[in-house]
């Protein structure tokens, strides 16, 4: 059965409003500039989440030119959307007291001029945190910059509204634990029965005609709003530290970041890196204790595709104290003909940064979440215990990678209802990379073989795979207190 939420009273002279409004731009002396009029829209929407079709109570307000002349640009102002969201439209709330929300709409507006339309994307319209009334609707209200709109020709400009999208960030009030925030996406379409124009602009006959170069039919839309519009890194808070959410491209952030309490986890990793010059791989059999700081800092975006949640995690490995992976012993022919056997240590030089994104609302069809996750670190290599044609070599003890590189491991999964499919944190799974492997420096005790083992060994790309078993962490009692140990897998 459709739901229809009762109009809301806050917006009920919306009309009233907009017409003193538009009288007092009209009027010299009053303070308010003539050449602009405020209008104030109500309109009907019905919109659609995971528990269905509901109805909403939305306003439209902007501030638009009385008339502007052919080839200036239209920049509608003091946007502001008002939405009356019934308890329906937020689902099952957080647990604990007073939850509240945050997040950002995207309205389509449609700008028409002599029977000639362009759409024009009002996005990233800010909704600033409230709180949520569990008992009835919950007023919000997005506000922000928009794009401008060149007129081409002369011909009244009619602004009307369209569909409105709004991602919705619900999540406990401040001081409960800083789990990660719900995000509830939110597709509403304006009523058929009602008119959704926003309001006009007059643009007179010039005595210049059309703008050289155009039809001279319809309004040139701008692709971007004005300065003081929203980045892509807005929102970012100056103290968490050194660790901050990366650009996303064409994204916003939401909500966050927020540092949490880091849930304590361990778990083991093996697996295989390519040598590519060797056309072989080094086999790490022995697997890894990885030692790990989950969920230490999470944020929200809302993207083109919809919103994602950031969290990140740090780690490092455990061997002997050691922050490296147990050594693994290796034979590959060197230059293609000299059987060579060398132990290779694979030591830690930095943190493990752990950074995942899943998506922020299940698919409506599968129910479930996808996740993608990078493991990225510095790591340096060692060769002792070398044999040449089963002949001893004395590399000494410090024959090493002249420097640090990049490990960049990525996993890609989903979780939902059911067990987890493919790579996720807690569940583990397959780890895919590559890392370019530096000069070497030091080896050789009475003769310099820097070079000989730069040559057989150091370059570019050589693709890794590494097994991460399940995690022993809260809520997987199942994988405590010893979890499994994988297998490499190629």
């Amino acid at each position: 059965m459709r739901m229809k939420s009762i109009r809301s009273r806050r917006w009920g002279q919306a009309g009233a409003v907009g017409g003193m409004a538009l009288l007092a731009g009209l009027m010299p002396g009053t303070g308010v500039a003539s050449a602009t009029h405020v209008v104030e829209t109500p309109l009907g929407y019905t919109c659609t989440t995971a528990s269905g079709e509901h109805g909403a109570d939305v306003t439209v307000s902007v501030e638009l030119p009385v008339s502007s002349p052919v080839g200036a640009e239209v920049q509608p102002e003091q946007v502001r959307i008002g939405v009356a969201l019934a308890p329906e439209l937020l689902g099952e709330l957080p647990e604990g007291d007073s939850p509240v929300l945050s997040g950002a709409a995207s309205l389509r507006t449609t700008v028409t001029q002599n029977g000639v339309s362009t759409d024009v994307m009002w996005q990233a319209l800010e909704i600033p945190e409230s709180a949520v009334d569990a008992d009835g609707d919950t007023n919000v209200e997005a506000s922000g910059a928009v794009p401008t709109v060149t007129p081409r020709s002369s011909g009244a400009m009619v602004f009307a509204a369209g569909k409105l999208q709004l991602d919705l960030v619900v999540r406990a009030a401040a001081g409960g634990e800083a789990a990660a925030p719900d995000v509830v996406p939110v597709t509403c379409t304006a009523d058929a029965d009602q008119s959704a124009e926003l309001g006009t602009v007059q643009v007179p006959v010039s005595s210049e005609g059309t703008v050289p170069g155009t039809s001279g039919q319809g309004p040139d839309a701008g692709t971007s709003p004005k300065p003081d519009a929203r980045s892509a890194d807005a929102g970012v808070a100056a103290d968490t530290g050194e660790v901050t959410p990366p650009d996303l491209p064409g994204c916003t952030i939401l909500f966050g970041p927020v540092a949490a309490p880091p849930r304590p986890a361990h778990g083991y990793m093996a697996g295989y890196a390519n040598v590519n010059k060797q056309k072989a791989a080094t086999k790490f059999e022995d697997p890894a204790h990885l030692m790990l700081q989950l969920n230490s800092m999470l944020a929200v975006y809302s993207c083109p595709t919809g919103s994602l949640t950031w969290v990140h995690s740090e780690g490092t490995m455990d061997y002997r104290g050691k922050p490296q992976m147990p050594p693994a012993r290796s034979t590959f022919l060197t230059f293609g003909f000299m059987p060579t056997t060398a132990t290779v240590e694979m030591s830690l030089t930095g943190p493990v940064y752990i950074d995942t994104f899943n998506d922020g609302a299940p698919d409506p069809e599968t129910g479930r979440r996808k996740e993608s996750t990078t493991a990225t670190t510095q790591v340096s290599l060692r060769l002792y215990d070398v044999s040449v044609n089963g002949t001893p070599l004395d590399v000494g003890p410090n024959c090493r990678t002249a420097r640090s590189m990049e490990l960049s491991l990525t996993g890609k999964g989903s979780t939902g209802s059911g067990p987890d499919e493919g790579y996720t944190v807690k569940s583990g799974g397959p780890l895919l990379g590559s890392a370019d492997v530096p000069p070497f420096t030091g080896c050789g005790v009475t003769e310099d073989l820097d070079n000989m083992f730069t040559a057989a060994v150091s370059g570019p790309g050589n693709y890794t795979k590494m097994m991460q078993g399940p995690l022993c962490v809260d809520g997987a009692p199942a994988n405590c207190p010893e979890p499994p140990r994988p297998k490499p897998q190629r």
